[in-house]
């Protein structure tokens, strides 16, 4: 199998998620498989039970994840292994407090993209979650290229 460079990846969006619940396979079946292509570990049922201990994001109604929630571990494990869990989960606080999750999503999203694509990410916002994100996304993207490059 040949390898996928970066800058092809896409990370899958906010509204191709799923808008019915899904119960954990099949959030974990989306995420692995969104996810992939980066070649980083794949998420486990403890992981995500993890998450909703550590509050990233709440409990899920009658053993089913919304799409939030989905978006919530993929973003989560992105971050992961470039951030201390502190810094994410006040990060992803802050983030339901606005309720602006797709919004947010979507913002990561392109600036991951974009970075993996090595296409400047423009910081044009003065809004400080809007640069966290955007700085975030490039770090984990630049963090990806590196460990490409060094095969």
């Amino acid at each position: 199998m040949t390898k996928q460079p970066l800058a092809q990846f896409e990370l899958i969006a906010f509204d191709a998620l799923p808008t019915m619940p899904v119960y954990m396979e099949q959030l974990l079946q989306i995420v692995n498989q969104t996810l992939a292509p980066l070649e980083i570990p794949a998420v486990t049922k403890t992981m995500v039970n993890s998450y909703v201990k550590q509050h990233f994001f709440s409990r899920p109604d009658g053993r089913q994840y919304t799409r939030n929630h989905i978006a919530a571990v993929l973003i989560v494990t992105l971050l992961k292994h470039d951030f201390s869990l502190g810094t994410i989960s006040q990060a992803i606080l802050k983030i339901r407090d606005s309720r602006k999750i797709a919004i947010r999503y979507t913002q990561f999203a392109t600036a991951f993209e974009k970075a993996l694509r090595q296409t400047p990410v423009t910081i044009t916002s003065q809004d400080a979650m809007t640069q966290a994100i955007q700085f975030a996304a490039q770090t984990v993207a630049y963090h990806l290229l590196t460990e490409q490059a060094l095969g």
